[in-house]
């Protein structure tokens, strides 16, 4: 942003258009993926939590091996890289969702293969994206701007699948059956994919590298040293694996409080997601204002005194409609507020590592806190599946056993709550540091 010249709305938009991009997918993965390997695909439970868990694995490898690339080659390979894969990020992601009539024991290889290639896609073209606001913007307005536009494109995304995923594959299919919603659930995500590719393209062609790093050919292990030592960068990678943890919980086990706790349908809990997105969107313009007024690590702490007195609300409202409702709303707001900020102190971390320790690193940085923010998604998809393994769940029962109850509040309320004590205490160890930024 030389001379001082502010980003163009435009290009914060089609900054956006890539998290809108990913949180379709982001938000089928994390929304709907368990419910359907086990309602609708007919996987069993333990394939089911080891298939999430794997491919998290498997991505500790290729998230680092792309920004560890991104590194050696130079910045200014980010936008030819995203434009490159674009159009596989849609293919594989619509794979994930194509119901093969296989034998059980192939659904299972099928579906653990198409998720594991969506992940390592998602790696490529998710971790040089998120490096990119880095080479946009050298300063704090700009990169709060840029991730408040990124927020909001990660809301419209998961917006748009809360809305119409359930009535979409009702009618697409043409009934409620478990056939019809597997054909309706392939035409529906093959509609995303192709959107999803194309924002991808609008990310490559209406974002400017203007802060390039230089080619990094310092050894893999001297700089994972230099970054290691980076409190801050440390301490961003813990907030956001203990965000996505929560994000897990609430997005993943959504439908199934809704049927056990709340007494619902699949309906319900579809409203429940969209009524969370929703207010998570909401919330976002409200970040910098906040930040500018009380900093950005108090912005944080507020949020999460919110968040948490949100949660033990919602234990105390139980069965209640009104009450769960009411409490929700609450959370997702106080979630929608702090969103920006994981992304804002990333940056400042990175930042304030590379004139300690002589290197850009930023490709590698943000490549590990993307693997961190998915091991977080995997293992929470992994204890929730263990956990309605426990409560002896009845995959497309109407009705289940009393005490379900117990392990479904366990993951919707008391895991997230967890996680939530754990980002306040990673913001009361974080040491703010004023410093002055130049447009240069």
């Amino acid at each position: 942003m030389g001379n001082g010249q502010a980003l163009s709305v435009k290009e914060k938009m089609a900054y956006g258009c890539g998290d809108a991009a990913s949180n379709m997918m982001w938000g089928m993965t994390s929304s709907y993926l368990m419910y359907y390997y086990t309602d609708i695909y007919g996987l069993p439970l333990v394939a089911v939590s080891w298939i999430l868990l794997v491919a998290r694995v498997v991505d500790a490898f290729c998230d680092p091996a792309i920004g560890y690339g991104v590194d050696r080659i130079g910045g200014l390979v980010v936008p030819r890289l995203i434009r490159f894969l674009a159009i596989p990020f849609g293919l594989t992601g619509f794979a994930c969702f194509l119901a093969l009539p296989l034998s059980p024991t192939g659904k299972i290889v099928w579906a653990g293969a198409t998720y594991i290639v969506f992940g390592a896609i998602y790696s490529c073209i998710n971790t040089p994206y998120g490096a990119l606001a880095v080479m946009i913007s050298r300063t704090a307005t700009g990169r709060v701007g840029l991730n408040a536009f990124r927020m909001m494109g990660c809301q419209a995304g998961s917006l748009l699948v809360a809305l119409l995923t359930i009535p979409a594959i009702t009618w697409l299919g043409g009934g409620d059956s478990a056939a019809q919603h597997r054909y309706g659930m392939a035409v529906y995500v093959l509609a995303l994919s192709v959107l999803g590719s194309i924002l991808w393209l609008c990310v490559a062609r209406g974002c400017t590298v203007r802060h390039p790093p230089a080619p990094v050919r310092q050894d893999l292990m001297v700089t994972l040293r230099h970054l290691l030592g980076n409190r801050h960068w440390v301490l961003s990678n813990l907030l956001a694996f203990f965000y996505f943890v929560g994000q897990a919980a609430l997005f993943g086990f959504a439908l199934y409080y809704a049927r056990v706790i709340l007494g619902g349908t699949e309906q319900l809990g579809a409203n429940i997601i969209t009524f969370i997105t929703v207010l998570l969107f909401a919330g976002v313009p409200a970040c910098l204002p906040l930040a500018r007024w009380v900093g950005t690590v108090r912005s944080g702490i507020i949020c999460l005194i919110a968040q948490g007195a949100a949660y033990l609300a919602m234990a105390v409202a139980g069965a209640s409609m009104t009450g769960f409702f009411l409490s929700t709303a609450l959370l997702a707001l106080a979630q929608g507020v702090m969103s920006p900020l994981y992304y804002t102190l990333l940056a400042d971390a990175v930042d304030d590592g590379d004139p300690r320790t002589s290197t850009g690193s930023a490709g590698l940085a943000y490549s590990i806190n993307t693997w961190v923010t998915k091991l977080a998604m995997g293992l929470t998809g992994f204890v929730l599946a263990q956990f309605l393994s426990q409560g002896h769940y009845v995959e497309g029962g109407v009705t289940q056993p009393p005490g379900l109850s117990f392990w479904i509040m366990a993951g919707f309320v008391w895991l997230p709550l967890g996680a939530v004590c754990m980002q306040a205490l990673c913001l009361l160890a974080w040491r703010d540091r004023k410093r002055v930024r130049n447009d240069a």
